[in-house]
């Protein structure tokens, strides 16, 4: 296993070197590399070093501070280093839990007073290129009576992500944490822009681009919600996070109730097929340390009359297709298809995670019945105006 190590921290350096620059020279580089090293004043080393000897995995104080480091900075070799021993070493609920602190720390906060928040969020990553289920699912939640703080980036893996859709339909995706707050305030729901909120990513962007593998940061983004939604509904992209992810939210401990959900092959939950959902609540008393349960199991659908549907279904496009297709699946009307009943679904678990229902099955119940009323439609209107107005006020 260390050979392996060595070898994959080897391949770290000398990709990120390489690339470092179209005419690499040792003499360009050291000055990069002394840069770069200053900016942060420390070094990564000690955390490398302890992957390389493999006798342990970092802790999460030790992740949390190393990460405090690459977010401001730090050596892009080491980063690249670091970041490759712990993918090769396979990350720990502890270890994604530092980071994600870290990355909690270095943000710019949406400070919402305390009140009760909801997001519906996917890793992406699972290549499927569907319609944006969990944007649209946002917007259904807020019209049944959630208060939705919504994460979300431009495409990295995807045809469209959130940030490109909502932009497509006409949601100004990049105000700053105080229109947020208004934005919430007169239409309960609002979109918090990754590039706005976690500006210290952009340390990163480089070093992962140039990696050209995945790493840590492709899972961090659903748990650090800049406005510290308590109520959360995650998707991945496999089911071998499930459990990683589920561990770093209890150990964070800002989540109340949140489920962790992988459903036939997507980053949520669809007609496709049973979804695997791990769930977990906060049972300690108001002001008490977080105690949580943890609960797994498995939701099919069909248990509530949602017929199997193909993956073709649910298929999308870039921001202008799937804008039309937004507008579509949140029309109301008694009608439906695979498009709607996937964002009754998750809208549904929206629901019951937020506290509207006392199972998912009736949180669907309710997501069904607030889609045919055609107040999803009503709320995505406002949304986009209030937006607008909001984004003028910062203009001028």
């Amino acid at each position: 296993p260390t050979m392996v190590l060595r070898f994959s921290l080897a391949v770290a350096v000398l990709s990120l070197a390489s690339t470092t620059t179209s005419a690499f020279t040792p003499s360009a580089f050291l000055h990069r590399t002394r840069t770069s090293a200053t900016m942060s004043g420390a070094t990564l080393k000690p955390y490398i070093e302890t992957l390389i000897a493999g006798e342990r995995h970092l802790t999460s104080d030790e992740t949390e501070a190393a990460f405090g480091e690459i977010l401001s900075g730090a050596d892009e070799v080491q980063v690249g280093s670091l970041l490759t021993l712990l993918r090769a070493r396979e990350e720990t609920p502890m270890e994604i839990a530092g980071m994600v602190k870290a990355m909690n720390k270095a943000c710019n906060s949406v400070d919402l007073g305390g009140r009760k928040l909801l997001d519906i969020v996917g890793t992406g990553g699972d290549g499927a290129d569907t319609i944006n289920i969990s944007t649209a699912s946002v917007v259904l939640s807020a019209a049944c009576g959630c208060t939705v703080a919504k994460a979300g980036n431009r495409s990295v893996s995807s045809a469209c992500g959130s940030a490109d859709v909502l932009e497509a339909l006409g949601v100004k995706v990049d105000l700053p944490p105080a229109q947020v707050v208004k934005c919430v305030d007169q239409c309960n729901v609002a979109f918090m822009f990754a590039p706005v909120n976690h500006p210290a990513m952009r340390f990163v962007a480089p070093i992962r681009a140039k990696l050209g593998v995945r790493t840590c940061f492709n899972i961090l983004g659903p748990m650090t919600n800049a406005a510290g939604a308590q109520r959360a509904v995650i998707g991945v992209f496999h089911p071998e996070l499930i459990p990683l992810m589920a561990g770093a939210l209890k150990e964070v401990g800002r989540v109340d109730h949140a489920v962790v959900i992988h459903g036939v092959g997507l980053d949520e939950i669809s007609p496709l097929g049973p979804a695997e959902i791990l769930e977990i609540k906060n049972v300690a008393p108001e002001g008490e340390p977080k105690v949580y349960e943890e609960k797994s199991f498995s939701f099919d659908p069909l248990d509530i009359d949602i017929p199997r549907c193909e993956l073709i279904d649910l298929k999308g496009g870039g921001p202008e297709e799937n804008a039309d297709k937004f507008r579509q699946v949140l029309l109301g009307g008694d009608h439906t298809d695979a498009k709607r009943d996937s964002i009754v679904l998750n809208a549904g678990v929206g629901c019951y995670v937020y506290g509207l229902t006392e199972t998912i099955a009736d949180g669907c119940k309710l997501a069904r019945k607030t889609l045919e009323s055609g107040k999803a439609t009503d709320l995505l209107q406002e949304w986009i105006k209030v937006s607008q107005e909001l984004a003028e006020e910062v203009e001028a």
